[in-house]
């Protein structure tokens, strides 16, 4: 009597034997595996485009397997008033310190994948969707956790070092209010500017400042004898720096190495102040989005959060 067995990975009657990867598999470990793409980048925001996805409200990026496909979707954008760069990525060789404690000693050679690295930043700023176009092919939004080491972004989303809905609400606001004027969405720039708003009077801000000589590593410091550093304009208008996570900070201190960060409650920023600074500006090599010293207790007011900062400054 024949006997019925089942092989692995078989096919029902009728179906044809294909790849044991399915399509968004597929796809999934094409994106993983690009040495090369092209993104569409926000000159409003100094950061990725973003854009919220129609079918299941996803806020993703926008990836090209091919430049020309990435420069006709930005003319397409640039037609509803909405500015965007094509900016490529790449694997660089890059030369690194074999001893890290000896930064001027032996280097090593390492391969960067910039791909990599882009969708390895889009938890920081709440993305968590990847609008994927390969060469001649459809676009396909792929969700973030496909793509990323498992639990990824979880571990970023809990940690009170970062906040990605404060950079998320504040990207879309910022490319909504520097679009061509005769295209803004009055009303929608509203919402978005209360959605921003909401979440930043319940936030932790970054202040960068600047121990006291020979206190530079002390777990420790009297904020009191610290600086503060500022931003002049080239119009010579000057700013105090404010990040919404660690990520930004870092980016801002770049050969700064003795700034130090500390977190504030929101509330409590107007209690640092830098001497005729005209705004406090949030994540300046980002979104760029000022905020005035008067602007905090209106804010505080309106969502009803907490008591107004104390108006005591600590000038640099």
């Amino acid at each position: 009597m024949p006997v019925e067995t089942k092989v692995p990975g078989a096919y029902p009657e009728g179906k044809k034997a294909e790849d044991p990867q399915t399509g968004d598999e597929k796809i999934i470990s094409e994106v993983r595996n690009l040495k090369e793409a092209y993104i569409l980048y926000s000159p409003l925001t100094n950061m990725p485009y973003v854009e919220c996805e129609e079918e299941n409200y996803n806020d993703q990026i926008r990836l090209y397997q091919k430049k020309t496909e990435a420069e006709e979707a930005g003319k397409e954008l640039e037609e509803k008033g909405i500015r965007t760069a094509v900016r490529e990525l790449k694997t660089v060789e890059v030369q690194v310190p074999v001893n890290p404690d000896r930064p001027d000693g032996e280097k090593k050679r390492l391969y960067l994948n910039q791909v990599r690295q882009q969708l390895s930043t889009l938890p920081f700023m709440g993305v968590n969707a990847v609008c994927y176009k390969p060469e001649r092919r459809k676009a396909q939004s792929l969700e973030l956790a496909g793509l990323l080491p498992e639990d990824y972004e979880k571990k970023i989303n809990g940690n009170g070092m970062y906040q990605p809905n404060l950079q998320l609400t504040g990207l879309y606001l910022m490319q909504e209010a520097r679009r061509k004027k005769e295209y803004v969405d009055r009303k929608n720039l509203q919402a978005l500017d209360e959605e921003f708003s909401s979440n930043l009077v319940r936030a932790k801000l970054f202040l960068a400042v600047l121990p006291p000589a020979g206190q530079e590593k002390e777990q420790k410091i009297d904020l009191k004898r610290c600086q503060l550093p500022y931003l002049k304009h080239q119009n010579g208008d000057t700013f105090f720096p404010v990040f919404t996570d660690l990520w930004e900070f870092q980016k801002y201190v770049q050969g700064k190495k003795n700034l130090r960060p500390i977190q504030v409650p929101f509330p409590e920023v107007g209690k640092f102040w830098v001497k005729d600074a005209k705004a406090y500006m949030v994540n300046p090599m980002g979104f760029s989005l000022p905020v005035t010293r008067e602007m905090i207790p209106r804010i505080l007011e309106k969502f009803g959060v907490g008591e107004k900062p104390d108006q005591a400054s600590k000038e640099e």
